[in-house]
């Protein structure tokens, strides 16, 4: 686990690197307004891959990880629902964009929504594909899988801008390429290293136990994604596209800092639910590994201020200096989820995935009426404060509800 966890955190680092680079390349050739128009249509993908997953992600490490579907039956399945899916959601979303785009999105063009559409499907896919090989433990062929769209982003990204010079719809046009490169490594690693033998649960079967469980997460996961970007949604419609988008490098640094959390709980989820017999010794692991990650993110995060603030303009340019006060605001919410982000996987994986839903219920309502509230006085500092608010209420929520899972053997 430990190998795992510092192979994960390893890409984690390289990840963070390519994004770091593409968001500084972006924000000096496109300025604020450009960076913030970006930044709204790289949400459309996202949001509608958080919203419209239906947990099959969480579900497929869960199953998989059990033993109770092979990797290869895994794959066939997943590619199935990842096209109903996509469907699903171009029909629904196309007719939103045309009606309603100019409400939802002021000041953003629509072609840079639609573009941002077109990344949908490729998103979902990169996301249901590699959650097989997560579920395997296999994650030498999951970083490389997750590794390789952000620098091939970063490489279309620079030939769009400075070479082409195409603007923000040559950076949207980039990351629809990174997504595609994402999605035929994750084919290639599943045709190479899951098993070709498919037992004989019928094709309904699978979409059904998937989604039986995987409703509850994805419930779960869209209320938590709303909790990540209602901030950045409602900066974009109180205030304007140029603030959101000097919020959004503070928002997307501070993001930075959960690589170790991330890299732990995609280690650990695959773990704690194997260890279904053992629910004191999954509440243990977890404990150990929610003080480790908050103490090592608390730290890192020290540093992080310190160099932002010298940082920010040299790197970003003196329009984004702004940033920073909004930066150290939300550091209290980061440092407090990191750990609460490892509880998360430990209810996951006794089975009650609903609990984390029920928890991130309270927090979002939380996060949307303190950003309502204090966004037009405070701006940008007060989205920070709301945000940073509702990471604590959910680090306490989930520091009670893990005690809970100790008695559940599944």
């Amino acid at each position: 686990m430990r190998r795992n966890i510092g192979m994960t955190l390893g890409r984690q680092v390289l990840a963070a690197l390519a994004q770091f680079l593409l968001v500084v390349v972006i924000a000096r050739q496109l300025g604020p307004e450009g960076n913030g128009f970006y930044a709204m249509a790289i949400l459309v993908p996202t949001l509608m891959a958080n919203f419209l997953n239906l947990g099959v992600g969480p579900a497929t490490v869960y199953h998989v990880s059990r033993g109770d579907y092979s990797p290869r039956q895994a794959m066939a399945g997943n590619l199935k629902l990842a096209g109903w899916v996509s469907a699903l959601g171009l029909l629904v979303a196309v007719p939103i964009l045309i009606l309603w785009s100019d409400t939802l999105f002021p000041g953003i063009p629509p072609l840079l929504l639609y573009l941002g559409l077109a990344g949908f499907p490729l998103t979902l896919l990169v996301a249901y594909l590699n959650t097989v090989l997560q579920g395997m433990e296999d994650f030498r062929a999951y970083n490389v899988t997750i590794l390789l769209p952000p620098y091939i982003n970063l490489i279309a990204v620079v030939v769009a801008l400075y070479g082409l010079k195409i603007g923000v719809e040559g950076a949207m046009v980039a990351y629809i390429i990174g997504q595609l490169a994402g999605v035929l490594a994750a084919v290639v690693s599943l045709r190479r290293r899951a098993d070709r033998t498919v037992s004989g649960t019928p094709a309904e079967r699978y979409s059904r136990t998937m989604l039986s469980y995987g409703w509850k997460a994805h419930l779960s996961n869209i209320v938590t994604f709303v909790n990540y970007r209602a901030d950045i949604f409602l900066v974009n419609l109180l205030l304007s596209p140029a603030s959101t988008g000097v919020y959004v490098i503070a928002v997307q640094i501070a993001e930075r800092l959960w690589m170790l959390s991330q890299a732990a709980s995609a280690v650990l989820l695959p773990r704690l639910s194997a260890m279904r017999d053992n629910p004191e010794g999954r509440l243990a692991l977890t404990n150990k590994g929610a003080l480790a990650v908050t103490l090592a993110t608390a730290l890192i995060s020290i540093l992080a201020a310190a160099a932002l603030y010298v940082l920010v303009e040299p790197v970003f340019g003196v329009e984004y200096r702004e940033a920073v006060p909004a930066f150290l605001w939300l550091l209290p919410g980061i440092v407090a989820w990191a750990g609460a982000r490892v509880q998360s996987n430990c209810i996951a994986a006794a089975g009650k995935p609903e609990w984390n839903m029920y928890s991130a219920l309270v927090v979002v309502t939380v996060n949307l009426t303190g950003n309502a509230l204090l966004i037009p006085d405070h701006g940008i500092v007060g989205a920070a404060w709301a945000t940073s608010l509702a990471y604590l209420i959910d680090a306490m929520i989930k520091f009670c509800l893990i005690r809970k899972t100790r008695h559940i053997v599944n």
